[in-house]
């Protein structure tokens, strides 16, 4: 009773819940109701600065391993753990008979919710538009590479000071109606000729080398498919392609296609599973200004984390 009779007669008394869902709300904030500006303002600079120094990492060089960007996520999730936990235990320390700063105001901490949040929502949508995307792959055409409702990253940076190369697996818009997006690889380049021949890539009348690697099933909610895996080299470029057996869809692709030769400035791109994949032999070549971005890496499911490149 005494305790109650003392903490009611100091009504601006830290509440450890209370600095723990501002915390939440925005990490840092926690600190800066408890009367520590300065820790609560570190805590706002390590959530803004390590996700930039990631999306700047992965910009800048096409090298960046996975494992960087994961490191650079988990400190970011270590300083909302961190500010969680330091908040609530700084505002059971705090004193019945805290002054109130002149920062302590609802109005601020709203104000202070308010920017954080449009904030973020102007600076995701910047680097959605003009740097890099997540996008759900809902299809089985680039099996192996990237399996069915795979989540993968695109750089939208790739090819500002860079031409795009054969193996790019490359982000566009759907040819057919212009709504959505396609993931493909490039197989050509502006004046190549392309063919198929027995369900084989010949570019420039060249047969592209195949290694086998393993028989394998992919799987969907409404599909089952088996078939032959195979590292395709293609120049300096390698990657893994997947050729269904016995076929049985009615939107099988053809044995043989073309010959088609590539136009200046233009692209042709095949999904690497290449009996079911509705790509340049259905839509035509691509024009290099179509290309939204090239596929960096897949983040989820966490089973499928790698880097999408060519070796």
């Amino acid at each position: 009773m005494s305790n109650q009779k003392k903490e009611s007669e100091f009504p601006h008394r830290r509440r450890p819940w209370l600095a723990v869902f501002l915390s939440l709300v925005m990490p840092g904030l926690g600190q800066i109701y408890c009367g520590d500006m300065p820790r609560g303002i570190a805590v706002i600079l390590v959530m803004t600065l390590f996700p930039l120094g990631w999306v700047g990492a992965m910009m800048i060089n096409k090298s960046t391993p996975i494992a960087y960007c994961f490191i650079m996520w988990g400190i970011v999730l270590l300083a909302i753990v961190f500010a969680v936990i330091d908040a609530y235990r700084t505002a059971r320390r705090t004193r019945f008979d805290y002054p109130l700063r002149d920062y302590n105001h609802w109005g601020l901490y709203l104000a202070l919710i308010w920017i954080a949040g449009a904030g973020t929502i102007g600076y995701t949508a910047m680097v959605r538009e003009n740097m890099f995307a997540a996008y759900r792959v809902p299809s089985l055409s680039m099996a192996p590479t990237i399996a069915y409702n795979d989540r993968v990253i695109a750089n939208k940076l790739a090819y500002r000071h860079k031409k795009p190369q054969r193996g790019d697996v490359v982000l566009f818009n759907q040819p057919d109606h212009l709504r959505g997006y396609y993931v493909k690889r490039i197989v050509a380049l502006g004046g190549d000729t392309v063919e198929i021949r027995n369900g084989e890539l010949w570019i420039n009348d060249q047969v592209l080398e195949r290694e086998w690697i393993e028989k394998k099933t992919i799987t969907t909610p409404k599909e089952s498919l088996t078939g032959d895996v195979y590292w395709e080299i293609n120049g300096d470029t390698r990657y893994q392609i997947f050729d269904v057996e016995n076929p049985s869809r009615e939107d099988v692709q053809p044995d043989n296609f073309g010959p088609v030769t590539v136009p200046e400035y233009q692209c042709f791109v095949v999904g690497d599973n290449r009996k079911y994949s509705f790509d340049s032999r259905n839509f035509g070549t691509l024009s290099l200004g179509a290309l939204k971005g090239k596929q960096r890496f897949i983040y989820w499911p966490p089973k499928h984390w790698a880097t999408i490149s060519q070796n």
